[in-house]
Order: C-alpha cells, then structure tokens, then sequence
C-alpha cells in the first residue's frame, strides 16, 4: 500500500525589510538661514522621504507673505526669498555675473544639508517674482548655464520693458527675448510660465498687460492661445498680510481675462493702484502657486 506523502509546506515568506527613516526626519525647521540677498525657509508643506527636493526662489515680496502663501497653496518645496531694494535694475545687475545664479543655488544646497536634509538633491527650480523682481529672472533666463532642472517661471503683475528709441510707439522686444524663448518652451509643455498682471499704465515704460499680451502674439504661430472665461480666485486672508498691509485697503482680484497655450497661462485683473498692484502679492498663493503645486505633484 503506498501512503500519500503530505504536500510540502509553502515557503513562509520573509518580512519585509523595515524602511529607513524619512530624509527629512532629523530636518531642524525652525527659524531660517541666511542666503546672499534673502533667506530660505522650510515651509509646513515641505517633505521629502528620499532627499530630493524642489525649489521656490522668490525675487521681491515680505517674506512671511511668501511662505504663507506656498503653505496655503500646498507647496512642497523649499522656499527662498530674495529681496534687494527698489526698481528692476538692482535685480538685473545682481546676476548678471555668469555664475552668480548658480553660486546662489549651491549656497541654499548647502543651507538644507546643514540644517539635516539626508542625501539632499535638486529636483525642479520655479522662479518667481512680483513687481520690480522680475528684473532677476530675465536675467537668469540669459546667463544661466542651463545645468540646473528649471521647470517653472511665475510672474505676479510685474513684467515690464522700455520702449524702443528709434520706434517710441513700440515695445522694446530685445528685452522680452528671454521671456519669448519661455513662452515658447512652455506651450510645448516643457516648463509651466504663469502670469498675472494689472490694468495699471505707468506711462514711463510698458505696462505688464501690453508685455504679456505681446508675449501671447509671439507665440501664435506655433499654437493658437484659448481664451477661457475668467474665473475670480478665492480671496485669501493670510495672516502675514496682517503686518504687511491695512485691511480696509485690501483689494480682491477681479479677473478680465484668462488666456492658455499649453503651459503658457495669462490671467488679467481689473485695478489701477498701488493697492491693486499689492493684491497681487498678497494673493499668489491663490493665483499663481496652486499652479505650481499641480504641476509638482503630478511629476
């Protein structure tokens, strides 16, 4: 009589190997560190299991505004806030050295590392600016080396140019250059570049409504701009903004038009003061950031 052998035990499999701890475990969030021209926080919004990390590099605005604003916008990266006076100039001059821009970069890389980020590594850089600070990033856009993983280019009522000697009636489109090259890289989808802008005129140069419109004709031949109805954000009421500015002058952004190219997004606000220029500060993590945050979480 043959007796049956027993079927052999399935091979119990081995637990997994316990994770490591999170890059970010022993992260010091606290407080800021000092970077040449500004400072760099560590918003709430900001996690990173592995080290890498993204980048907000902010040119001109309170800096409390600016970190409120990326947190509210859910954000994740870190945030830098570079302030240097008053009038594009000083912000166009500052990097015009080659190799400033990327100094500045190492100098946050190491920033991170010493306040505990483990492995830390660039992932994706967004520049960003309001009012005068855009004066930087047209510079950036023209000497950097192009070594750094640039995805993002935000403008918050503040792209401006002079106008032409020889043409007065004309735009100067030599100093737009850079931000056409952008757009161009945007509407393929390469790079998001957002922008909003006022109604004001400042009748010494051109106003961020006629730069931005040019930039929507520079780009038409290559594809053909939507124009969406314009939907008003929703207001935000940051706590930053308490010291930043008087409540009862506050103005909310009343959209005018609202215009797509693949990454290219145009968004007009009605308004002609200065209190409707600083709306525009005040409210980026309603308009321009949460732009950012979508783009970032889907990559």
């Amino acid at each position: 009589i043959e007796i049956a052998k027993p079927a052999p035990e399935a091979p119990v499999p081995a637990p997994p190997e316990p994770a490591g701890p999170s890059a970010d475990a022993r992260l010091r969030r606290d407080g800021y560190s000092t970077i040449r021209g500004g400072v760099l926080y560590i918003p709430e919004t900001f996690a990173s299991q592995t080290g890498d990390y993204d980048l907000l590099l902010h040119f001109h605005g309170n800096v409390k505004v600016m970190v409120e604003s990326a947190e509210v916008a859910k954000v994740n990266a870190l945030v830098a806030v570079i302030n240097l006076g008053v009038g594009s100039a000083v912000y166009e001059n500052a990097y015009a050295a080659p190799g400033t821009y990327e100094a500045l970069l190492s100098q946050i890389h190491n920033a991170i590392t010493q306040r505990g980020l483990q492995s830390p590594a660039l992932r994706r850089v967004g520049l960003s600016s309001w009012s005068a600070g855009y004066g930087a990033i047209s510079t950036i856009l023209q000497v950097r080396r192009k070594t750094d993983p640039l995805d993002a280019v935000l403008l918050s009522d503040g792209l401006h140019c002079g106008r032409l000697p020889e043409r007065p009636s004309e735009l100067n489109h030599r100093q737009l250059a850079p931000f056409v090259q952008a757009a161009r890289k945007a509407v393929t989808g390469d790079m998001l570049f957002a922008i909003t802008h006022s109604d004001i005129d400042p009748v010494t140069y051109v106003g961020s409504g006629e730069t931005a419109s040019y930039l929507l004709d520079a780009i038409k031949g290559e594809v053909e701009p939507v124009e969406n109805s314009p939907v008003a954000p929703e207001h935000l009421h940051l706590k930053s903004a308490l010291n930043a500015v008087e409540p009862s002058l506050e103005k909310k952004m009343e959209p005018v038009r609202d215009v797509r190219a693949g990454g290219l997004h145009v968004r007009g606000f009605r308004g002609q003061t200065r209190e409707h220029h600083s709306a525009h500060l005040l409210q980026m993590g309603a308009t321009l950031f949460p732009e950012l945050a979508e783009r970032w979480n889907k990559r």
